[in-house]
């Protein structure tokens, strides 16, 4: 028979052993009691959004996980909220456009996140939620749509397919700068929205030069030439060709697993065409409040704007099938033949025959 002190002593060994396996079951340890290493971390509350992200894709979470969070949104999936300012923020307005020969107008965030969200993917507008994101994975200078009012030029953020068309963003979804102020720092300072445009009676017309990158289309902005005139847009030419200057990438390239998609122009197209009516539509409002029209159109159509006008210098570059962004074609120039020069004519009486 076992003495009563050991007997005890045992019960008394067994009872910490049961209290230390229900803290290690209450600190995450695993279902065979052993505790958790000095390295283990608790899975994110979250990691259903990297999970249910296509597998290209999950890269994206990894990176914007401390800048916002992902909220699930239908029918576009899950989607990247920034932590920000939702009144007085919105995309492509903190930073500046940096001209480039070889890419049209590169956007080049000041936001943490701008690096990322502003070229591999589409913003869209969310009553409830403001900005989401939501990633695609092909890199672009910019993923928005181009305008001109006189002598004022605007861009807003392309939706994603699935994302429902934007309306009532406060102040607008286009911003606008004047057109000789667009290399300029300080967007976030001098831009305006559609209501605080200077009303000259001038037409919103788009600006449609799309060109490709590596298989995707994406649009190059205003014509450089009409910037920053011909002689500056030259200089910049021969600048990058010559690696005098970088082009303006941004500092940091994603490289999302697996291949990146490819956006045809037909989609990029209908996206703009999207843009284009909510432009459209926002311009006659004001107007409308301003008493230039008795009334907005109701259901403004798809295509509700007249071609843009082609410059008469350089002639407007129309994209080959294919990349276009080669070394000796960049989106905004014009392609030169050269010609053999002409024979001098013979001198009367040269001819032998």
């Amino acid at each position: 028979m076992m003495p009563r002190n050991a007997l005890f002593e045992r019960l008394l060994l067994a009872a910490a052993l049961a209290l230390a396996c229900a803290s290690c079951a209450v600190q995450g340890g695993s279902s065979s009691g052993e505790a958790p290493g000095p390295g283990y971390t608790p899975p994110p509350q979250n990691a259903a959004a990297r999970v249910g992200l296509a597998a290209p894709l999950r890269p994206f979470y990894d990176a914007l996980e401390e800048y916002g969070d992902w909220v699930l949104v239908e029918p576009a999936g899950w989607v990247f909220r920034p932590r920000v300012n939702t009144v007085a923020w919105r995309p492509y307005q903190e930073g500046h456009w940096e001209p480039s020969y070889s890419f049209g107008w590169v956007w080049v965030s000041d936001d943490p996140f701008g690096w990322i969200t502003d070229h591999y993917g589409f913003w869209f507008y969310d009553d409830f939620q403001g900005w989401l994101w939501q990633p695609y994975g092909a890199w672009a200078p910019s993923w928005v749509a181009w305008v001109q009012v006189g002598n004022y030029v605007g861009w807003a953020p392309l939706p994603p397919a699935s994302a429902p068309t934007p309306n009532d963003i406060p102040g607008g979804v286009f911003t606008y700068l004047p057109r000789q102020s667009l290399a300029q720092p300080g967007v976030a300072t001098s831009s305006l929205h559609v209501n605080s445009l200077p009303d000259d009676g001038s037409a919103l017309v788009p600006i449609e030069r799309n060109v490709s990158y590596m298989g995707t289309y994406y649009n190059a902005g205003p014509d450089l030439n009409e910037v920053l005139g011909a002689g500056s847009t030259d200089r910049l030419r021969l600048a990058e060709r010559e690696g005098k200057v970088d082009v303006p990438t941004p500092s940091r390239k994603f490289t999302a697993a697996g291949p990146a998609p490819s956006l045809d122009v037909v989609k990029l197209e209908e996206r703009t065409r999207r843009m284009m009516s909510e432009a459209h539509r926002e311009f006659t409002t004001v107007h409308a409040q301003r008493g230039g029209l008795s009334h907005p159109p109701a259901n403004p159509p798809v295509v509700s704007v007249p071609p843009a006008p082609a410059p008469a210098q350089p002639p407007k570059y129309k994209p080959a099938p294919g990349d276009t962004l080669k070394e000796t074609a960049p989106p905004d120039s014009t392609k030169h033949h050269k010609h053999p020069p002409k024979k001098p004519a013979k001198p009367p009486g040269s001819d032998t025959n």
